[in-house]
């Protein structure tokens, strides 16, 4: 007995060096979550841009369109009228003082043929209002415009509305640099 002891202790030390050996302590590294989940009902939180026109121009693709290419312009213009509505806790297409679409693209001197806009208030992640979008007729049809072949998208969060998160998307067919008349005389740009 005294020699199956013996056999015994070392065994079992051994088997208890394996076992502990299986168990990893190295982090376990999980798959980062897609920014078209991130939720923007917080401070601080950007719509990820390259992913939003991603997902609308595959969107477009798989209806037999163009993609889109993002228009940091128009993306600038979206996102201070994401931040209007936000600050306004209202959805609108014609937010006083800031007005229409068209006014706002001219005030902001974007140079297009023609233009439309998405807006919407409530959803928190870019699937929430990507979805929503998608389901409406007239906002499916302004995603799918085969016209439009630039876009620029906004969100803006306000922790006080019930609806924390305001979007706007503006899809255009700007104008050509050569149909942009210069201007010359006293009304010129110095």
């Amino acid at each position: 007995m005294t020699m199956f002891r013996a056999f015994l202790a070392p065994l079992a030390a051994a088997l208890l060096l394996v076992v502990s050996g299986c168990s990893s302590t190295a982090p376990t590294t999980t798959a980062a979550r897609p920014s078209f989940y991130d939720d923007l009902a917080r401070p601080g939180a950007r719509v990820d841009q390259q992913k939003m026109t991603e997902i609308i121009s595959q969107y477009r693709v798989s209806n037999g369109g163009q993609p889109l290419a993002l228009d940091p312009e128009l993306s600038r213009i979206a996102q201070q009228y994401a931040e209007n509505m936000a600050r306004s806790d209202k959805m609108s297409h014609a937010l006083n003082p800031y007005g229409t679409l068209l006014k706002r693209l001219r005030d902001g001197g974007y140079a297009y043929l023609t233009a439309g806009e998405n807006i919407a208030a409530g959803p928190r992640t870019i699937a929430n209002v990507f979805s929503e979008w998608r389901a409406s007729p007239r906002h499916d049809a302004g995603m799918k415009d085969p016209e439009m072949t630039v876009m620029g998208i906004g969100a803006a969060y306000n922790p006080d509305s019930k609806y924390k998160v305001f979007w706007c998307l503006i899809v255009a067919r700007p104008k050509p640099p050569e149909m942009q008349a210069a201007v010359s005389g006293p009304f010129a740009a110095q």
